[in-house]
Formats: structure tokens, sequence, C-alpha cells
């Protein structure tokens, strides 16, 4: 009769607790998902309770890891640490400035934009020094007024939010492509197809050109 192998439970305990706390989940959560007690969730945590493959699926899915991952063949992501004070102060601080400048470019006067939120003019003038936070609300109705659009204000090309829009973005892209294409471009010998792709694409129009003559005379 096979023993139970405690130093593996072990092990994978301390990968379970791991990847919970990368995805910043409690065990609680976690606990409740697989339907089980906090306590028996925390004692699996530590290499005690048992849980089975569909168990360890639910969690893979529930906190965003490869199933690879358990088995010591993937790792977890790696996340950029993000000041996130020094982030919003710096970002209160831009969106101040493009206010400012959609103001000028609009030919609006701080009294002017005052009187369409209804609010005094040093409000306006703190809002375009980063001073004071600029309401959502409040940006976008003067979007309105001078006629800009809120997404002229967001920093979606750098930047913490610029990672986490083409996250989400090429997830997006991923999960509207059939199951035959995911699994194309998952499989790692793809890479050099998609290698070749992308040099081709940074071609110009003569050297494409060349390529293709050049695969004419090989042909016939």
């Amino acid at each position: 009769m096979a023993k139970r192998d405690d130093s593996r439970a072990k092990l994978l305990g301390e990968l379970i607790q791991k990847a919970r706390t990368h995805a910043r989940q409690t065990t609680a959560s976690c606990a409740e998902v697989l339907g089980i007690s906090q306590e028996a969730y925390e004692s699996a945590e530590a290499g005690v309770y048992d849980l089975s493959l569909p168990d360890l699926e639910t969690l893979g899915i529930f906190l965003d890891v490869p199933m690879g991952y358990f088995w010591g063949t993937d790792t977890l992501d790696d996340e950029p640490d993000v000041d996130y004070d020094e982030w919003m102060t710096l970002r209160h601080r831009v969106i101040g400035v493009l206010m400012s400048q959609l103001r000028i470019q609009s030919r609006k006067s701080h009294e002017e934009l005052a009187e369409h939120l209804g609010v005094d003019e040093d409000r306006i003038k703190a809002y375009e020094t980063g001073e004071v936070p600029i309401p959502y609300l409040h940006l976008e109705s003067l979007c309105r007024f001078m006629g800009g659009s809120p997404s002229d204000f967001m920093d979606e090309e750098r930047g913490p939010l610029g990672r986490h829009q083409a996250k989400h973005k090429l997830k997006k892209q991923f999960d509207r492509m059939t199951p035959e294409m995911q699994q194309f471009l998952v499989n790692p010998v793809t890479m050099s197809y998609l290698d070749t792709a992308k040099r081709i694409s940074d071609m110009d129009v003569d050297k494409l050109r060349q390529v293709a003559e050049s695969l004419l005379d090989i042909t016939y």
C-alpha cells in the first residue's frame, strides 16, 4: 500500500498559498469557491487536507494560474510593483495640464468653466494644477462643454494602466478566436511562425516583392 507523500502534499500546499497571495484572495474566498470550510482549506495549504484534481482545476481558474504551476512546469506571472500614491499624484497633475490645454484650445476662461460647474474659479485652477483631484463627473461635463472626450485624458499606452489595458485587450481578442486558433497560438512550435509573420509585417513593399519573387523562382 502506497504511503501518502507528505513532502509533496506540503509543497503543493505552499504553491496553492503562493498562488492565492499572488491573486490577492483570502482563504475564505477560496474555501467558498471549493465548497469546503475555511478550516479545511487552510489545512490544504498546510499540506494536511487533500484536494482533488477538480479542486485544483477550480483554484487554477479562480486564481488565474496555469495548471502547470501546480506540477512545477509553469511559474506565476511577475507583476511590476506599483506605487499607487505616486502614480495617482502624477496622474492628477497630468490631467490638470491636459484640462488647461483643452480650455485654452477651446478659448474658455476659468470663469466660464467655474460657472458651468457651479464652483468658484479657485476650484478650477486647483484642478488644473493637480492640487485637487477632478471628480470624474466634473471631467465628463467639462469635456462636453469644451468639445473634448474623457478618453483623451486616459494614460492607455504606458504605465500601469497601459499594461492593464493591453492585457485585457489581448485576452478579449484571444477569447474571440476559435478553439483551434487558440490551440495553434499557445503551441510553442508556433513561435517560429509568429516570428516570421512579425518580420514580414515589418518589411517594406519592395522587400516583400523580392521575397515573393524568390518564392516564385523556387516554386517554378
